[in-house]
């Protein structure tokens, strides 16, 4: 029985992490292939740079602005328009990996989180890579931000800010508050989430004060 569990070429018994990899690569493989579909209709909206990377989740960047644009102006209508587009595909994305559970060996959850970065930032193009990199060291910090808010924890306790069919929003000005609830309040009117918004002040990062959040559930 063992000899005929060891898995080909590697001759150790893995099935429980097979059947676990082959369920995060099928919940992967969904999301990619939904959010290039969708990110064709966004270009329509306003064209702008895209980045997808793929770790044990997805994650992806979106720069957009007056000097990407080949022609045409920009304005704060393409960007709200877009922030929107990007909210709607969170929920979609959650409520697309609900309706997959009984499909995976390993039910699995995930958890969407946004960053809002407002400020203007300086950005590079890198030809040997090609890619887009931020500039300088006070855009520096957006980078840095962007990779540990994810382990970000709420004030007070030890309650992640991610959390499992939830979407967080990750935030530093006011304005930009303001804004998400709105585009909040409309998806409670059109049924994506529930009504509740929460608002929370997370636990100081290394090297990193003064962020705030929101927190949604999606409606399944």
């Amino acid at each position: 029985m063992y000899y005929t569990n060891l898995g080909p070429g590697l001759n150790m018994v893995y099935n429980q992490r097979k059947d676990y990899e082959d369920s995060v690569a099928a919940i992967n493989n969904m999301i990619s292939e939904y959010l290039e579909k969708e990110q064709r209709k966004a270009q329509s909206m306003i064209p702008h740079f895209y980045e997808k990377y793929q770790t044990d989740g997805i994650a992806y960047n979106i720069y957009v602005g007056q000097s990407i644009l080949q022609k045409g102006n920009f304005n704060r209508v393409h960007l709200s328009n877009l922030r929107l587009w990007q909210l709607i595909t969170m929920c979609e994305i959650t409520r697309m990996v609900a309706g997959i559970q009984e499909q995976v060996a390993v039910p699995l959850t995930t958890a969407q989180l946004i960053l809002v970065h407002s400020s203007p930032l300086s950005i590079r193009f890198r030809m040997d890579e090609k890619r887009f990199d931020v500039d300088g060291a006070y855009n520096a910090r957006y980078e840095i931000v962007k990779k540990r808010i994810d382990k970000a924890f709420v004030e007070g306790g030890k309650e992640r800010l991610t959390l499992s069919g939830k979407i967080a929003i990750a935030y530093q000005q006011d304005e930009d508050r303001q804004e998400y609830i709105r585009y909040l309040k409309y998806l409670a009117r059109e049924g994506y989430i529930t009504g509740q918004i929460e608002e929370l002040q997370l636990q100081k990062l290394q090297g990193i004060q003064g962020l705030r959040a929101l927190r949604v559930e999606v409606q399944i």
